[in-house]
């Protein structure tokens, strides 16, 4: 794939049960997928996929497959030790913008604050303006509007910069620190609005929704794989689903189906009823 222009990457991965030799139950592991895109408005296609491997055996393999140099953004759930491997030098970081306001209250009771006591940093988190963008309403904006971007741009900083400041360091270190990460890398999206008049994705959604229809077909053929029989039905999946011209091909080439056709035999049954 390295001549392909590719300039977005999305990494991320899913719980999948797996089994050991003789069918030994060996619990859940991680199926972890690369797709990527050659630019804005473009789709995201998935480029490969492993199971039970690291980040930065990925990295590696990945930039083996692609012209890993030429791309321009990674986009992220935040997950552990996909930006630490994934993300080159010059390379920009886009958090998810539906993680990020998904897992605030998560990091939250991890500090120890119950339900009710979220509401006031909930409500200051709500405030913040990106948060209830959405792909329609970026598009509505006129693209010479600079001053309501800028104004967008002043807002979400003054929203973070109010939240940080009511969440003591010592009292709720882990959401504080989420939430200072969560700051530096869900801006370039706006960044690049300003820079190249293009909207790039706000969300991980491409990789959720390739996610969504390969696991609910891995969860219907059987309950435990093995990791080389699950990443053998992933390149089928690959051509069936995502590449179907490679699948006709695949056909065409191995079986033969376009020959011509000869009947040489004809049989009818019947029977009262």
């Amino acid at each position: 794939m390295k001549d392909v222009p590719y300039r977005f990457l999305i990494g991320d991965g899913t719980k999948v049960h797996l089994q050991g030799p003789g069918g030994k139950d060996v619990g859940y592991k991680e199926m972890r997928w690369a797709l990527a895109s050659v630019g804005p408005g473009c789709p995201f296609e998935p480029v490969w996929f492993w199971i039970d491997t690291g980040w930065d055996t990925i990295r590696h393999d990945l930039e083996n497959r692609l012209n890993y140099g030429k791309l321009e953004v990674l986009f992220s759930d935040g997950g552990p030790g996909i930006e630490q491997n994934l993300l080159a030098e010059g390379m920009r970081q886009q958090r998810c913008l539906w993680h990020g306001k998904r897992d605030f209250p998560f990091l939250m009771y991890a500090d120890g604050l119950k339900k009710a006591e979220q509401q006031p940093f909930k409500s200051l988190f709500g405030e913040i303006p990106i948060f209830d963008l959405t792909r329609d309403r970026l598009e509505k904006i006129d693209p010479a509007d600079y001053q309501t971007i800028q104004e967008l741009f002043q807002q979400t900083r003054q929203g973070f910069a109010q939240l940080l400041e009511s969440l003591d360091q010592h009292r709720y270190p882990k959401a504080r620190t989420y939430l200072q990460n969560l700051y530096q890398h869900t801006m370039t999206f706006l960044d690049y609005w300003l820079q190249n008049k293009q909207w790039i994705p706000l969300n991980t959604n491409a990789i959720e929704s390739a996610f969504s229809r390969i696991t609910n077909r891995i969860k219907r053929i059987g309950k435990r794989w093995s990791d080389r029989g699950l990443l053998r039905w992933l390149m089928l999946a690959l051509k069936k689903i995502f590449k179907p011209e490679l699948w006709t091909q695949l056909w065409n080439q191995y079986l033969n189906i376009n020959r011509k056709m000869e009947l040489t035999a004809c049989k009818a049954k019947y029977a009262w009823i």
